[in-house]
């Protein structure tokens, strides 16, 4: 099984609307730029579940979703999450929180936080 953050990177890539996509932390080079769009994905919790018989039968993820809109993004910012939650739902992830955008003073620069959990069925 692929680890739920990089199944999340492939959809979001899928999606190509943004520059970069970092799983678990952002590249040094990248750190200062604001003019690319990066989206940071991170493993929020890890529990395994649903037991039965003193065995776990199910794992329970979430995933943390960071979006740094670069400052030449030209695309709707709301359409754009729109997409984002509705693929990840179509594909079985849940949207459990999305985050007020902020906005950073300096730069200008829009941030979106999201919140998604999958769980997944284990085989015997």
């Amino acid at each position: 099984m692929i680890l739920p953050v990089f199944e999340v990177q492939d959809l979001i890539d899928s999606m190509n609307f943004a520059d970069v996509t970092f799983v678990s932390s952002i590249d040094e080079a990248y750190l200062k730029d604001v003019k690319s769009t990066i989206v940071l994905i991170t493993e929020a919790t890890n529990e395994l579940d649903m037991r039965s018989n003193n065995r776990f039968r199910g794992m329970s993820y979430a995933i943390e979703v960071q979006i740094f809109y670069g400052t030449k993004f030209t695309n709707s910012v709301l359409d754009t999450e729109i997409a984002l939650a509705r693929l990840l739902e179509k594909n079985d992830w849940i949207t459990s929180q999305s985050k007020s955008h902020t906005i950073d003073p300096k730069t200008d620069q829009v941030t979106k936080v999201f919140y998604f959990t999958k769980k997944y069925i284990l085989e015997d």
